[in-house]
């Protein structure tokens, strides 16, 4: 039952470890103004980074002890072929998605230096590393399915408060995104405005 017990708390440990990674990464986006914008953009980025490795680690662990408990049915085959456990399928085919989800977002976060000089590359590694918001949805059904502590007072806290923070937070980056316009001028007619660098 002791490692029972620690994987309940890693679980619940990366959740809120992955909870703090996509809030930070959503707000490491914003540039921000004055002298010291990107600065603070530095360094929110490698909170993100930092949180999201030991997030990780702590997604392993609990994976890990939950395939060495005998007190669950999770074999190490359920953690790669999801729906696959013979303890709550659905619940653990979830917790499967959220780490093949998580595992997308940081190796492509790994290879963001490389991708940076291409025109399409950058688009695509977007959409990759977006995958830890679907990871930490996945988590947070996982959780509230699989987990023994859900009802509990503390446990609802726990996922009400890890949703109002990557809510929160996805608007601020949302609201945060510059807005293209296009001024017309009375000396230019409108058929002669430039568009990115040309003219029609």
């Amino acid at each position: 039952m002791t490692l029972w017990f620690l994987a309940r708390a890693l679980g619940m440990v990366a959740l809120l470890g992955f909870t703090a990674s996509v809030c930070l990464g959503a707000l490491a986006s914003s540039t921000g103004r004055g002298s010291g914008a990107h600065e603070q953009r530095a360094v929110r980025q490698l909170a993100h980074r930092s949180v999201a490795l030991t997030a990780l680690a702590a997604l392993v662990l609990h994976v890990g002890l939950l395939v060495l408990d005998t007190h669950v049915d999770v074999p190490l085959t359920s953690v790669v072929v999801p729906f696959t456990s013979g303890f709550a399928p659905l619940a653990v085919g979830l917790g499967a998605l959220a780490v093949w989800a998580f595992v997308a977002a940081a190796l492509s976060g790994l290879s963001r230096g490389r991708l940076a000089g291409s025109r399409v590359s950058p688009l695509v590694w977007r959409t990759v590393h977006g995958s830890a918001y679907v990871g930490w949805l996945l988590s947070m059904g996982h959780g509230v399915l699989a987990g023994t502590d859900t009802g509990r007072a503390w446990a609802t806290v726990v996922y009400v408060g890890c949703a109002l923070a990557v809510a929160g937070a996805a608007a601020l980056r949302i609201l945060a995104r510059p807005r293209r316009t296009t001024v017309l001028t009375d000396s230019v007619p409108p058929h002669r405005v430039l568009v990115r660098g040309g003219s029609r």
